[in-house]
């Protein structure tokens, strides 16, 4: 399973969307996400759309906390993060979304791209629910 990554820009530049589909490895996502996190300050997007749908992860538990740790180190504090799960990886996104949420980051997992590009782009609609974890959830690590 090749990894896919496409960017794009919405909300006339204010947000950028990545739709991530195929195998995400962990040593990948290490790598990338100092990178982005300098792509969204060097650019000032004020939203970020991480989109998982057609995206498989084999990081481990720790793996994905040191992504989020990254993350929430090298985002500002005002950039709405919204992920975009499907039903095999709700998981992974309701994990890493409490993750930054806990780094004091304002972040949201949703079922669906127009929600999530509300959220991001500041306009959210009513109907845009968030997922929130109850309590730590671990990720499914597939083989």
């Amino acid at each position: 399973m090749t990894l896919s990554l496409e960017r794009r820009d919405y909300a006339d530049g204010r947000v950028l969307s990545i739709h991530i589909t195929g195998l995400n490895k962990a040593q990948d996502s290490l790598s990338n996400a100092p990178k982005l996190c300098a792509r969204i300050r060097d650019n000032e997007y004020e939203g970020l759309i991480m989109n998982y749908q057609g995206c498989r992860f084999d990081h481990t538990v720790s793996q994905f906390a040191k992504v989020a740790e990254i993350l929430s180190e090298g985002m500002p504090p005002s950039l709405r993060i919204a992920y975009v799960y499907d039903q095999t990886n709700l998981i992974h996104a309701a994990y890493i979304t409490r993750l930054m949420k806990s780094a004091g980051l304002n972040a949201r997992a949703l079922g669906g791209f127009e929600s999530a590009l509300a959220f991001a782009s500041g306009e959210e609609i009513s109907s845009a629910a968030p997922v929130q974890a109850a309590s730590p959830v671990q990720p499914k690590i597939l083989d």
